[in-house]
């Protein structure tokens, strides 16, 4: 139990610092990049802004709907890593066709971004919610599950910042490199998408979940 517990201190909070880092810059600087490299009239980004605000609606009503259907998953592989495992490959993908060049104008891109971007809000959903539906059942200590608590949120906070903080100065010396910001942005964030790749295969491959307190908890219809 003990050996568990050393591996699930470290090897689940790790398993979010990829996905913060994905999800900053999805929330912080998509609308940026499309400011500065779709060249949209006022309207367009306009409905742009709407499809996002209308897409956060969206995933307040779709967390609860997610989580009631991860509850009533019952696989030989538990209740929580394969919505992880779908979740964080699915939303890699999605993420990275948001910041692709599809040579769209007008409305057509904008009905390509929307769905592409609620899509995108659904499968980070899925690992999200699983994700951290899944820490109460690493240990039946409390005081313990509030360590790996802790350690992941300061993991998230990590991924969070050095993204904001980086984001900038990184596309714009890619820029440089590769002759546009767009394609800045594209191969920024597939360097992203892989780092969440790596660190949830550590969560996904390591993390040990005490399925006998799962099946304690009262059930949600």
């Amino acid at each position: 139990e003990q050996k568990t517990l050393k591996k699930n201190l470290w090897f689940f909070p790790l398993g979010t610092v990829g996905r913060d880092m994905l999800y900053s810059l999805v929330t912080n600087f998509l609308l940026t990049y499309i400011l500065f490299t779709k060249g949209l009239d006022a309207a367009q980004l306009a409905a742009i802004t709407a499809i996002m605000v209308a897409a956060r609606v969206f995933d307040a009503l779709n967390d609860p709907i997610m989580g009631n259907i991860i509850e009533n998953t019952h696989t030989k592989w538990g209740k929580y890593k394969p919505w992880m495992l779908t979740g964080v490959v699915l939303a890699g993908i999605l993420t990275i066709l948001l910041f692709v060049d599809f040579g769209l104008k007008g409305a057509a891109y904008i009905v390509v971004f929307g769905v592409l971007y609620v899509l995108w809000g659904i499968t980070y959903t899925m690992n999200d919610i699983s994700y951290w539906s899944m820490m109460p059942s690493l240990s039946k200590n409390q005081s313990e599950k509030e360590i790996i608590g802790s350690i992941a949120r300061i993991c998230a906070s990590v991924g969070l910042f050095a993204v904001v903080t980086l984001v900038v100065p990184i596309t714009t010396a890619l820029s440089e490199v590769v002759g546009s910001l767009q394609k800045a942005y594209l191969v920024f964030t597939i360097i992203l998408v892989v780092i969440m790749w790596v660190f949830q295969s550590i969560t996904l491959l390591f993390v040990k979940e005490d399925r006998s307190i799962a099946s304690q908890a009262e059930h949600t219809t």
